[in-house]
């Protein structure tokens, strides 16, 4: 038989290696990890990369675009009548071209000077790539929202469980209490049953909130990627309004590089009004020679020079262009200026709700400790078989559901200024 000493260290080992396979299997996971995880898992998130390719590819290829191109020609034709010349001098014999003719040539252009119009293209691409990545954020960050109003109904739910837990310890409590008073013949058996009735409508209350609880771990897992089975929530730390400025949220860096996006398109329009200069060559074999009017045999080709183009009047359409442009900025500003006025609505609205729920805090405090003293007075009315024990368990519902409404009150107000976080972007 192993000492006493022994089996008390025994006994603590094994407490200790309980506790931490139980710590190792319940993670905590806080409102911040959840929605950074559902915005990380989210498939938009996949589109980035693609459209980070998909930009690449334009750049190369506007790169490239201004480079020589090379083409080759070959054409061949017959003709029902062809030119005949016939000169009355000594000498000189007639011309005749023949019926048919063929030639084959490879063309070259080169644009050497465009103005500007290919480094133009390339940073409205760029800016189109930044606006296109701005508003996959801008669609993520309504996640937010729905992970926010998920994340806290499950807390409301976890905390009106062990709001009915305590009152199960204090039903079990005096289930105690009323046993004794049978055994003494000093309280009826059908107090017991009563208390054992309160006790199986609470278990009842629970299994329906965790039911609840399962369902909406199930969807917050789903929206954020994470096994959430065995996973604790936690409380953000409290969050207070100082200064209250949204400029930073996403919508409105999406704002400012549309507007980057239409004054850099000027740019374009500009460079289009620029000079360009060409330098093009061709060279090949015809029948017959195609720049020899004279030669009426196979022979080579070629020709190469510089062009010069400028279009010195387009009809003000470059004008209208811009003024297109300014229009759509004022298009953008408006759009602004309604988000503005929504955002101050809510921002209203939530502050409103935060400090209405603050203020008539104290009166929940204060209803729950008067019914807890109503409840200690029923409690020892019943002992003194003044009261019955239907009285003792219908105060004891109110101040469950006092405890419970006080819960609602305190994590909303958590989730109302979390929202106030995510609104102001902080």
């Amino acid at each position: 038989m192993l000492p006493k000493w022994i089996k008390n260290k025994l006994m603590l080992f094994l407490l200790l290696m309980s506790y931490s396979m139980i710590s190792a299997q319940v993670k905590q996971i806080s409102i911040d990890e959840a929605i950074e995880s559902a915005i990380k898992t989210h498939p938009l998130n996949g589109q980035k990369n693609l459209l980070t390719d998909q930009s690449n590819l334009n750049i190369k290829y506007l790169k490239k675009k201004n480079l020589p191109d090379i083409d080759f020609n070959a054409q061949a034709s017959l003709q029902s009548e062809s030119i005949d010349l016939e000169f009355p001098l000594p000498n000189f014999e007639p011309i005749s071209l023949p019926l048919y003719r063929a030639q084959a040539d490879i063309e070259s252009n080169y644009l050497i000077y465009d103005g500007g119009v290919k480094k133009a293209l390339i940073n409205n691409e760029k800016l189109k790539s930044k606006i296109e990545q701005q508003d996959i954020e801008t669609k993520l960050y309504q996640l937010k929202g729905n992970v926010v109003d998920i994340y806290y109904s499950i807390m409301l739910l976890e905390k009106q469980k062990d709001i009915l837990d305590s009152s199960m310890i204090v039903l079990t409590t005096q289930e105690n209490i009323v046993q004794s008073a049978i055994k003494n013949g000093v309280a009826l058996r059908s107090d017991l049953d009563k208390l054992a009735m309160e006790k199986i409508k609470i278990n009842q209350r629970k299994a329906l909130i965790q039911n609840k609880i399962i369902t909406l771990k199930v969807v917050l897992g789903d929206l954020t990627g994470l096994d959430l089975s065995k996973a604790e929530f936690t409380l953000p730390l409290s969050f207070e309004k100082s200064n209250v400025d949204w400029s930073n949220r996403p919508e409105y860096i999406l704002f400012k590089d549309k507007k980057e996006l239409l004054e850099q398109s000027k740019s374009i329009i500009k460079a289009k009004k620029k000079p360009k200069v060409v330098l093009f060559a061709k060279a090949g074999v015809g029948y017959p020679n195609p720049f020899n009017f004279f030669d009426d045999n196979i022979a080579p080709y070629a020709i190469g020079g510089v062009k010069f183009m400028w279009n010195i009047w387009d009809w003000k359409k470059s004008s209208i262009e811009e003024q297109k442009l300014e229009l759509k900025k004022l298009f953008i500003d408006n759009q602004k200026s309604i988000l503005d006025e929504n955002i101050k609505k809510q921002i209203n609205k939530l502050v409103s709700e935060i400090e209405g729920i603050e203020s008539n805090k104290h009166f929940d405090e204060e209803l729950i400790e008067k019914q807890e003293i109503i409840i200690e007075t029923i409690k020892n009315q019943y002992q003194n078989g003044i009261a019955n024990i239907s009285d003792y368990t219908k105060e004891l519902n109110i101040k469950t559901i006092m405890e419970i409404q006080s819960a609602i009150h305190d994590l909303e107000e958590q989730k109302l200024k979390y929202k106030l976080k995510i609104l102001l972007n902080k």
